[in-house]
């Protein structure tokens, strides 16, 4: 069993629509230039380094013997959780582990907007209607940016959430990764806040975007937990812990509300509530999913963390972090 790693959720691919289109990926070479301390970061993680070590592992091969797969690298149902596909010379290849585009977009569409300053201008002299205009010009054309939290965690529960049956049940893989939390993981290792906070300390996030992150985490634990459910079609292990770990997330929701309500919060408790996590309840479990996730969207739009400064005790400290965050050299 691979603990803590997953492969692609669902055939023929993930069911997370932030999968990247390997025809529009450019690879993580092309956002390098500008973004050279990320890309540092990026080197250092499990994401990076999955795309060699993995494929080698003796527990790697007893799965796809089980899945009756052959490599690793290329089978879509892990190659679009575990590594960047990209089309070079009209031929699907792997280039990377899970790099830049995983999260944040297939590119070919929007780089070279995100990069563009304005005639003559460099990214500190860029005026403000121009930056905006450009935020707005790059979303459009598929870029998830980082203040788009819901979208962008989306890409993390889309892999770190299986949704795959046979996988689990035949393959032997982990349902999920034990313990998987939007704030907890996005704050360790693979946190790379240097260029956008106008300095190198790739600090972690404030108190009010840590309540965010903790509470939309918990949304799309719900929405994808459900959807897991929704492919269960036998009483067996993935069937089982997806059903737990589902009402473990609307419980944690509850909690929340309780201690922070929000209108916003409430609409995703009712709709969580009334959906019955059992066999068979494929159509329900989807439909519920659907509206979560537009419900969720608006939360993270609409809700603040100043509203959510009762959750505090909720929150995990430091100690919990997935991995240790990048430090740029020479910064404080």
């Amino acid at each position: 069993m691979l603990a803590g790693l997953l492969v692609a959720l669902a055939q023929p691919g993930r069911l997370d629509a932030a999968a990247p289109l390997a025809e529009k990926v450019t690879g993580p070479a092309s956002c390098a230039e500008c973004h050279v301390e990320e890309i540092e970061a990026w080197k250092r993680t499990k994401h990076n380094r999955t795309l060699h070590e993995l494929p080698r592992r003796p527990e790697t091969a007893e799965m796809l013997l089980r899945l009756g797969l052959t490599k690793m690298k290329g089978e879509r149902q892990c190659q679009d959780c575990h590594f960047l596909g990209q089309i070079i010379d009209e031929e699907y290849q792997t280039v990377a582990g899970i790099a830049c585009e995983s999260c944040h977009g297939a590119s070919r569409d929007w780089i070279k907007t995100h990069g563009e300053y304005g005639k003559g201008a460099k990214q500190a002299t860029e005026t403000a209607a121009h930056r905006a205009a450009r935020r707005v010009e790059a979303a459009a054309a598929g870029m998830i940016r980082a203040d788009n939290i819901y979208a962008l965690g989306a890409a993390c529960y889309g892999c770190h959430i299986v949704a795959d049956e046979k996988l689990a049940n035949v393959g032997g893989h982990t349902p999920g990764s034990a313990g998987f939390n939007l704030l907890t993981w996005s704050q360790g290792e693979v946190r790379h806040t240097i260029l956008h906070t106008g300095n190198k300390a790739n600090p972690e996030a404030a108190p009010a975007h840590r309540r965010i992150l903790f509470v939309v985490g918990g949304i799309l634990e719900t929405e994808y937990c459900f959807r897991a459910v929704a492919q269960a079609t036998v009483k067996a292990g993935f069937g089982v812990t997806q059903a737990r770990r589902a009402d473990a997330a609307r419980q944690l929701l509850e909690k929340i509300q309780a201690l922070a309500p929000t209108p916003e919060l409430a609409r995703i408790i009712a709709v969580a509530r009334a959906t019955g996590l059992r066999l068979h309840n494929a159509a329900e479990l989807a439909a519920a999913a659907d509206k979560i996730a537009a419900l969720g969207r608006e939360f993270a739009a609409q809700v603040t963390g100043e509203q959510l400064a009762g959750i505090d005790a909720l929150l995990p400290g430091p100690e919990a972090y997935k991995g240790q965050p990048y430090q740029v050299p020479g910064s404080p």
